[in-house]
């Protein structure tokens, strides 16, 4: 669809260049249309990884599009650098120099971000769109079964502990320590990759370094500053951050 996009723009431009008797030859046409093209080729899948980091479910509509206006600003000098410096690299193979005709550069970028966030939008919306067809015609993708229990090694001992009496888990080091209404815990591990471990089992991130167990929660309190307080089941409170507020409200809804 780009190479299409780029050859008629190509020749639209050298058929009125044409029509107004103007000597202007194919190639430079043909090499600004490529480039531009091009670039956006390039830069599509880092802005795809971009735009799925901004889920609204974890971070909140909020600093999605706050993400999104700071992904559209650097996917247009990205795309003007990348496409200046390919013209730069081929207009001496035809025998011709790229300049910018005395144009001032930020009359230039002004001119391509216009097009450019028109382009992020579209691409954007377009993977969205796409994503929501292919899950509902996907069969669904068989996973590993979550696990109920959770292996706890001490020493050469080993033994099981069931999730749902975990309260809530919290990084520490190379550790995660799980809280029990008891005692605590630790397992040799990431606290993200315990996330993983325990998605499907109400575990939900409300701090960078804690994880809450949402069967545990008996309510929640927002402060002035957007963070909150969670108490759980057996009296304690442990504190939440505002990033992720959105995630604990969906699974706790669910």
């Amino acid at each position: 669809m780009l190479a299409a996009i780029a050859a008629v723009g190509a020749t639209s431009f050298w058929m009125e260049a044409g029509r107004e008797a103007s000597s202007t030859p194919l190639w430079p046409l043909a090499i600004d249309e490529a480039t531009s093209v091009a670039t956006v080729f390039a830069l599509t899948p880092l802005l795809l990884r971009w735009a799925v980091r901004l889920d609204p479910r974890r971070i909140g509509w909020g600093l999605v599009l706050l993400g999104h206006a700071a992904g559209a600003i650097g996917f247009s000098l990205l795309h003007i650098a990348g496409m200046m410096l390919a013209r730069f690299a081929l207009y001496p193979l035809f025998g011709g120099a790229y300049h910018l005709d005395g144009e001032p550069f930020l009359t230039r970028l002004l001119y391509e971000g216009r097009k450019d966030s028109l382009t992020y939008v579209g691409l954007v919306v377009g993977a969205w769109l796409l994503k929501i067809v292919f899950d509902r015609t996907s069969p669904p993708v068989s996973s590993p079964e979550t696990p109920s229990r959770l292996e706890i090694r001490d020493g050469a001992k080993r033994y099981w502990l069931a999730t749902n009496d975990i309260l809530w888990a919290e990084a520490a080091g190379n550790y995660v320590e799980l809280h029990l209404t008891d005692r605590s815990l630790l397992r040799r591990q990431t606290l993200t990759a315990l996330e993983k471990e325990l998605a499907d089992r109400y575990f939900v991130r409300i701090h960078r370094s804690r994880l809450v167990n949402v069967k545990h929660v008996t309510a929640t309190e927002t402060n002035d500053s957007g963070d909150f307080t969670v108490t759980l089941t057996d009296g304690r409170q442990i504190s939440g951050g505002r990033r992720w507020r959105s995630g604990l409200d969906v699974l706790a809804k669910s």
